[in-house]
């Protein structure tokens, strides 16, 4: 297998019309979660004027994915995928009513946000795990590999369109628009949902253990795997160390650099512009051959650049590494998606999916409270150079092992194919 980089099917994905519908509606509901996520995190700062809040507040948008992800797994892997991932869009749909009613009758305050952040977490620890094992399910199995960083792209370009519309509405109007924007996306993307159909592995029920033997079986299967179990650790450190920092911007917007949320739009879409290259890149590489030394070289070089970050005064300086951060969080972790996506079997994805997800919303969790916790007596820029720290040495682990982690992932996947 060849890890060339070729766009030579690439159309061939996108003219399918299943797909490329779930995409562009991902990319809208994403665009206003993320449009959303600022502001919920600008209007927490501007009430407390704390590292530790914000930290609190990504905890508990975050938290719930690590005890109920498992659970959704188990249940994607029995349920009509599609079907759930409508009801938690509805059930989604509540929360920025909830917010834009006490924002415009100017009762909000820390305590309403905390609660409709952890709400819409609870939610989203399912809604993940489904959204995420609808894809396989819309292409064809050769083409899981580049199907996955293409929704990627979806992700990176929402992160980036996000902040965007969000720096336009805050320029203009007041912050509380911005829920608002988030319902009407929520409103299309399950108008497309209806007329989206899946292969038919998504649609007949799961049969044998319980729910709960089940969520054990998947957690055993992904941690024992010799290919997956350490490509989860290297996330694990990745999102601990650095993915966990997006979420402390609007205290090194105001107190670092001395601006507004103009500049926590600025940052957090450049973080995204360079998100969405390093998908870009994946999408072009031919195959998964060498992707597992590519995904861990992106996690130390993201480690790097960090550090890089938080020891510069410019603005301006500080947006070029941002860029280069969020090229090496792309590829990390789109890289680690891809190769779970391909190597999971069909009957096991829902629920190895689901302890991706655990990790990749989970661990900024605790990253962000940490790091708000300590930024609270040492500054914003200690506890992110000490993440970034986190995956250089935690690559300097599994570098040894990397040879044996590539041999079993990709004879694997080659076995998959051959049958």
């Amino acid at each position: 297998m060849s890890g060339r980089l070729s766009m030579a099917g690439v159309k061939d994905i996108l003219a399918n019309r299943a797909f490329s519908r779930f995409m562009a509606g991902n990319f809208l509901s994403l665009s206003g979660e993320w449009a959303q996520r600022l502001a919920v995190g600008w209007l927490a700062w501007e009430y407390t004027k704390s590292p530790l809040w914000l930290g609190i507040i990504l905890f508990a948008d975050l938290a719930p994915t690590l005890l109920m992800s498992p659970l959704g797994g188990a249940l994607v892997d029995r349920m009509d995928r599609l079907a759930l991932t409508r009801w938690t869009l509805w059930a989604s749909f509540v929360q920025p009513v909830f917010l834009a009613a006490l924002y415009f009758s100017d009762i909000l305050e820390i305590w309403s946000l905390l609660a409709a952040t952890f709400y819409l977490g609870v939610i989203h620890s399912v809604n993940q795990a489904a959204r995420l094992a609808i894809m396989p399910l819309l292409v064809a199995e050769k083409d899981i590999s580049r199907a996955t960083p293409l929704i990627s792209i979806s992700f990176n370009l929402a992160r980036f369109t996000g902040p965007f519309l969000f720096g336009l509405i805050v320029l203009a109007a007041p912050v509380g628009y911005v829920f608002f924007l988030n319902l009407i996306f929520y409103a299309v993307f399950i108008a497309i949902l209806r007329d989206i159909r899946l292969r038919e592995e998504a649609l007949s029920r799961r049969e044998g253990h319980g729910i709960f033997a089940a969520t054990k079986e998947g957690i055993g299967y992904a941690l024992t795997h010799p290919g997956i179990g350490p490509l989860l650790i290297v996330l694990v450190a990745s999102s601990l160390g650095t993915r966990a920092f997006m979420d402390l911007l609007p205290g090194f917007a105001a107190q670092v650099f001395g601006r507004g949320p103009e500049a926590l739009s600025m940052m957090t879409s450049t973080t995204s512009l360079g998100a969405l290259a390093g998908s870009v890149y994946l999408v072009m590489r031919s195959s998964i051959a060498g992707l597992a030394t590519v995904a861990m070289t992106a996690s130390m070089l993201t480690g790097l650049a960090l550090i890089g970050f938080t020891a510069v005064g410019s603005f301006y300086l500080g947006l070029v590494i941002l860029f280069f951060v969020g090229i090496g969080m792309s590829i990390s972790a789109v890289g680690v998606m891809s190769l779970v996506q391909v190597a999971v079997s069909g009957e096991m994805r829902g629920r190895v999916v689901a302890i991706y997800g655990i990790i990749f919303r989970g661990g900024p969790a605790i990253g962000g409270l940490t790091m708000g916790w300590i930024a609270e007596t040492t500054g914003l820029r200690w506890p992110v150079a000490g993440g970034g720290l986190l995956c250089v040495l935690v690559w300097l682990w599994v570098v040894g092992r990397l040879p044996n982690i590539r041999s079993v992932l990709e004879s694997g996947i080659e076995e998959r194919s051959e049958k």
